[in-house]
């Protein structure tokens, strides 16, 4: 944005604190003063990143001004380095601070006061000052060559007779190559005449500076050529009963430029005015400005054209009117807007916070009302705002009902399914009641135990709020606890769960719960002569998430690879595993095999929340 270009390249410190004092902009000259970066403090509290500031001078003028919205002005003179500042030779700088109070945006809606911290380098004049005052006798120590800005001496001829560093590098001459030349070489075409601008100030008392021509901005010109900006401040002095003339050159380059840039940002400043003005009557709301005594200052096009279809809060004040006493009569059928004028006069004489609220008119319309404080404007007061949302309420209406009804239908869909699937391994398990092989019986009973355990995420998403994820962990606690049970309970086989917490998608869930019962079947059927010890794991590690079974069964051969296994049960998992992502790792020793199962975190999904019956019923 223009406006923080314009901050950075001013030669200032610019911060800006919020009313926590966190600081919102540390501009390029904080940086390189402090050597606290932009990075290190924005966001931070100013007095956490530099405590010794805590307490201090310039942290109760910041809570005066953020509290009171008074400006504040800590001067060199009292307070010479509140901020750690060094010059860029790492001497420590004197500065002036400036606190100004700065309100949000006068149509902002939740703004916040903020406090604007203005930095000013005066080490460089402070020092001009000590000398000029330390060497006032002195004919050529009155004027130090470390001085910032540019210095020349001339005779009463303009003829040059000495010259600080400043002005060496400034003009790019060296003191040989100018002493003796009149300085009219430095001087551009326009510029006054050095002679007579000197003779304007009048000589001062021997040896001294004190008569100074008021500044002048001029042309220089430089040793190649190149243009230079500079103020000029001359002084006529005496010494031994000659007269001198000592310039001191500033280049205002920068400021000029900076200037020029200020005046195109007030002009800017006035075309946005303008512009938000005819955004403010292109907007359907209607829009009034409130002073501090509820008189309306200003309105849009929208209200001053407000029809009497239009019985919104207020319809029918104009310009001078008191809005408070014209709405305080109960105009419309919503008690609720004796609220929205409450909390108006409460914005106006406290300034509480913002207002926001609805009502309804005696016609039926909704609207929202809001308002906010506007301390930064010429009126001071509020912005005021009636925005007719009678058809978003019915769109509202129309929405919560079509929730409820989908909602609805995603639970009976799943009861059903979840019904479906049980009645169907009933059927499975009355068949294998009747066959009698005992190794297709296994099969049924296989059979059974997967259509169980698609059933259970079926019957967990009817009994829930949400119909696109489940929580696995508990999921998975109920799948071991049947499969427990269905394999004789404790006495064939102990398994031991150890779950997170995390929420699934269903198209993630299924897969990976039939997973899971795969390898807590195949745990059980292959345990060896004594009962099964079983542990099931489900957790969270970075960005993956993993599933291990571990028996303690005789294992697997060594040579196993499940995507040459012929078993049903492994190839089922392989499958599955493809299906989300997952790669499965097989470690297996004489004392046991250990499966893990790893898969991305899924991403998230929205989910579609089952709606109250109340809701259902507007």
């Amino acid at each position: 944005m223009w406006a923080l270009d314009v901050l950075g390249a001013l030669d200032a410190g610019i911060l800006l604190l919020d009313r926590h004092c966190r600081v919102l902009y540390w501009n390029g000259w904080m940086e390189q003063a402090s050597t606290l970066t932009a990075r290190e403090i924005l966001g931070h509290d100013l007095f956490d990143a530099l405590p010794n500031l805590r307490e201090s001078r310039l942290h109760i003028a910041v809570r005066d001004t953020l509290a009171t919205g008074a400006p504040g002005v800590l001067s060199h003179t009292l307070n010479p380095m509140l901020f750690p500042l060094r010059l860029p030779d790492g001497r420590r700088m004197v500065h002036n601070v400036v606190i100004r109070p700065l309100p949000a945006h006068p149509h902002a809606t939740g703004g916040e006061a903020r406090c604007l911290i203005q930095v000013t380098d005066v080490t460089a004049s402070v020092n001009r000052e000590r000398v000029l005052r330390e060497q006032r006798d002195a004919r050529y120590r009155a004027i130090v060559d470390t001085a910032p800005d540019a210095i020349l001496t001339t005779d009463t001829r303009g003829m040059v007779q000495w010259m600080n560093g400043a002005a060496t590098r400034q003009f790019d001459y060296r003191p040989e190559e100018l002493i003796g030349q009149n300085v009219t070489v430095l001087l551009g075409d326009d510029a006054p005449d050095w002679i007579a601008m000197a003779e304007h100030s009048g000589p001062g008392s021997s040896g001294s500076l004190d008569a100074v021509t008021q500044p002048v901005e001029l042309s220089g010109r430089r040793r190649d050529g190149s243009h230079i900006d500079l103020e000029l401040s001359m002084a006529r002095w005496e010494s031994e009963g000659r007269s001198f003339i000592t310039g001191i050159l500033r280049d205002i380059t920068e400021r000029r430029r900076t200037r020029e840039e200020l005046r195109a940002s007030a002009l800017a400043m006035r075309q946005l005015a303008e512009q938000t003005k005819a955004t403010l009557d292109a907007l359907p709301a209607f829009i009034a400005v409130l002073d501090r005594s509820g008189h309306i200052v200003s309105v849009n096009r929208a209200w001053a054209e407000a029809g009497p279809e239009t019985t919104f809060l207020g319809q029918g004040c104009i310009v001078g009117d008191d809005y408070l006493d014209h709405c305080g009569k109960g105009q419309t059928a919503d008690p609720r807007a004796d609220d929205v004028m409450d909390g108006l006069r409460t914005l106006l004489s406290d300034g509480g916070p913002p207002v926001s609220a609805e009502y309804v008119t005696s016609n039926q319309h909704w609207f929202r009302c809001l308002a906010a404080p506007m301390p930064a404007g010429p009126f001071g007061g509020t912005v005021l705002m009636h925005i007719d949302v009678t058809e978003i309420k019915s769109m509202e209406a129309a929405l919560r009902k079509l929730v409820g009804q989908k909602s609805t239908l995603l639970r009976e869909v799943n009861h059903r399914v979840k019904n479906s699937l049980q009645l169907v391994s009933s059927l499975l398990t009355l068949q294998t009641l009747s066959l009698p092989d005992e190794a297709v019986r296994v099969h049924f009973q296989d059979a059974r135990s997967r259509i169980e355990a698609i059933a259970r995420v079926h019957n967990r998403l009817y009994q829930a709020d949400q119909f696109q994820t489940i929580e696995f962990g508990t999921y998975l606690n109920e799948l071991c606890e049947d499969l427990a049970r269905a394999s004789g309970g404790e006495s064939m086989c102990d398994i031991v769960v150890r779950s997170e917490v995390i929420d699934l998608p269903i198209d993630h869930a299924a897969p990976l719960g039939l997973i899971a019962n795969e390898l807590i079947t195949n745990a059980v059927k292959h345990r060896g002569g004594g009962p099964a010890r079983v542990t099931v794991t489900f957790r969270r590690e970075g960005d993956d998430l993993s599933l291990t079974v571990s028996d303690r069964g005789p294992g697997l051969p060594s040579n196993f690879d499940i995507r040459k296994s012929r078993s049903l049960g492994m190839r089922l998992v392989s499958s599955l595993a493809g299906q989300i992502r997952a790669s499965v790792d097989i470690d297996t020793t004489p004392q046991g095999t250990t499966f893990r199962i790893e898969l991305p975190v899924p991403d998230a999904v929205p989910l579609l929340e089952a709606s109250s019956a109340e809701e259902i019923d507007g």
